[in-house]
């Protein structure tokens, strides 16, 4: 009797270990690519090497294997003539996702980037962004290919009878000489 609740209990847990074993997720193969983003007027660089970091990161925390990496020096707002992405593009090897650090490793602009997207389409592939970014090009890239995201509906935190009235009074004349130390008007 013993050993037939000895032999149960060990093709229960094989059976548990199997169930495990299936229920792991299939890596996704990835393609990633970066280019310098120089960022608006400051002049800074969000660099390649950092886009790495966080694009491996990001894949490692999702299941992703990147199976080739493509990258341009130069930020070039004609998207399709860089040769990163003529070379990513062109590769010929199994992958289902693109990934970047953040969108604007394409560009800022939707128009700019229709025609890699249309390219993705076509190939049957899903893009994706390692870092969550809240600008209007980012949401939109992530609807486009995330259609299942639920709507975003804005919260209205205080009613119009709630808020209170706030009275201020014009003044009489403007007097902006105190502000203006240094200056021929501060003597």
């Amino acid at each position: 009797m013993r050993e037939d609740v000895k032999r149960m209990k060990n093709e229960m847990e094989n059976s548990k270990r199997s169930d495990k074993a299936e229920r792991r997720p299939v890596m996704k193969k990835a393609v990633a690519y970066t280019s310098d983003i120089v960022l608006g007027k400051t002049g800074e660089v969000v660099t390649r090497a950092y886009q790495k970091e966080l694009i491996a990161k990001h894949a490692a925390e999702n299941n992703m294997e990147i199976v080739a990496w493509f990258e341009d020096e130069t930020y070039n707002e004609d998207v399709m003539s860089r040769p990163g992405i003529r070379a990513m593009m062109a590769y010929a090897g199994e992958y289902d996702t693109v990934v970047t650090e953040r969108v604007w490793a394409f560009s800022r602009s939707m128009s700019k980037m229709e025609e890699v997207f249309k390219e993705m389409d076509r190939r049957g592939v899903t893009y994706v962004n390692a870092t969550t970014m809240w600008d209007c090009t980012s949401q939109k890239c992530r609807r486009r290919f995330n259609p299942a995201l639920p709507a975003v509906k804005p919260v209205q935190i205080v009613t119009r009878e709630e808020a209170t009235p706030v009275k201020v009074r014009k003044p009489a004349r403007m007097n902006f000489v105190p502000f203006m130390k240094g200056s021929a008007y501060s003597k």
